[in-house]
């Protein structure tokens, strides 16, 4: 009864049935070759292509795994395209008046931090100012008069003759001395000279009268 069951390995069969040892024995084999060609020309062979590994999947099976990948790949895209979408015109005006409360924040915010620095700043000078009172002067220095510069008159009048200034007259108390003067020497008694002289003026009104 065994004899009568055919052998795989034998007939038909067994011509069609490859073991794994012969596909690596010829895969081996086919390398060896591929580099030996490469080597009489003198060149390196290029990197081989993976093959792609084994699979005992049908036909069918493929294609419905196919099928699948490529409806699943068509709604990502339809996913990502349906969440981006042009906004309203509410919506855009909704969303200005948000970004303009913002900025209207931001300004409020920044000129109330440089009020709070600029008073900051003021405080610590007059900390520092009244720690450090700054010296009195006790001399106060005076500064001298400036005085004008003397103009040249005779430089600016070229050609004109000026006058000379006469001596002023003379006072009045000049004049008072020599009366009081007068009046002391008629007080006086007349001299041996004064009555000699007052007898030599009338002769010589004669002689004048005379000689005329």
């Amino acid at each position: 009864m065994e004899e009568a069951i055919p052998s795989l390995s034998s007939g038909v069969i067994g011509s069609r049935f490859v073991s794994q040892d012969d596909i690596e024995s010829a895969k081996s084999k086919r390398e060896e070759q591929w580099k030996a060609a490469y080597a009489r020309l003198g060149q390196e062979p290029p990197p081989q292509q993976v093959e792609d590994s084994y699979d005992g999947r049908s036909l069918a099976e493929k294609l419905a795994a196919n099928k699948i990948a490529k409806q699943e790949e068509y709604e990502e895209k339809t996913k990502l395209a349906n969440q981006f979408r042009a906004l309203e015109e509410d919506e855009i005006m909704f969303l200005d008046s948000i970004r303009e409360k913002e900025l209207e924040e931001e300004r409020q915010r920044k000129q109330l931090d440089g009020e709070e620095v600029k008073s900051f700043k003021e405080a610590v000078a007059a900390r520092t100012s009244a720690s450090n009172p700054p010296p009195i002067n006790t001399k106060s220095t005076v500064a001298p008069p400036t005085t004008a510069p003397k103009k040249d008159i005779k430089k600016g009048l070229k050609g004109v003759i000026v006058k000379k200034k006469g001596k002023p007259a003379p006072v009045a108390k000049t004049s008072q001395v020599k009366a009081d003067q007068a009046n002391e020497k008629k007080r006086e008694p007349p001299t041996g000279e004064d009555v000699s002289q007052h007898s030599q003026e009338p002769q010589s009104k004669r002689r004048r009268v005379s000689e005329s």
